[in-house]
């Protein structure tokens, strides 16, 4: 394998890495940055690597889940829960869905991002999108992923048209 640099690392399938990726790529996030590299299994992609930093990339999102099957995520959507940290949030036939920036943190692996697995589809959606944003931000101020303030990723996701 070809020795590939990268500040945030999108791990998954289909849309849900696209958003993921968007949200990362964005000029307003990680300004000068580019997307070097895709790699594709048919018409899924399997990652996307930003330039600068090694493939033991800074920030890893996985849009899969597959990072939680090691350290399993203990967070199931529930219609009316809020959540103080929430960074995604959807309406469904019970109510509204809200995700807590805590659900998309992998307490075994430094620096990884996941979209639980259980999630209804458009809050997936849209916690694909709150998490390519929070990786990054992480891999623009280059502090651990468990120390970000969710309060300044809840401001950027509402200046990009969020819903929170």
């Amino acid at each position: 394998m070809n020795s590939m640099t990268c500040d945030v690392l999108v791990i998954g399938h289909g849309l849900h890495a696209l958003v993921a990726m968007a949200a990362a790529a964005s000029r307003h996030f990680l300004p000068g940055r580019e997307i070097r590299r895709l790699v594709r299994h048919g018409r899924s992609i399997s990652a996307i690597a930003l330039d600068h930093g090694e493939i033991g990339a800074r920030f890893f999102v996985d849009t899969s889940a597959s990072l939680s099957l090691a350290c399993p995520q203990a967070f199931e959507p529930i219609a009316g829960r809020e959540h103080i940290d929430t960074i995604a949030v959807t309406e469904g036939p019970g109510g509204r869905y809200a995700l807590p920036y805590r659900a998309a943190l992998v307490p075994a692996i430094d620096n990884a991002l996941v979209i639980p697995a259980n999630l209804p589809p458009a809050l997936a959606l849209a916690a694909a999108h709150a998490v390519g944003t929070a990786a990054a931000l992480l891999a623009r101020t280059g502090q651990p992923a468990d120390q970000l303030d969710s309060a300044t990723l809840r401001e950027r996701l509402r200046a990009a048209g969020a819903r929170l």
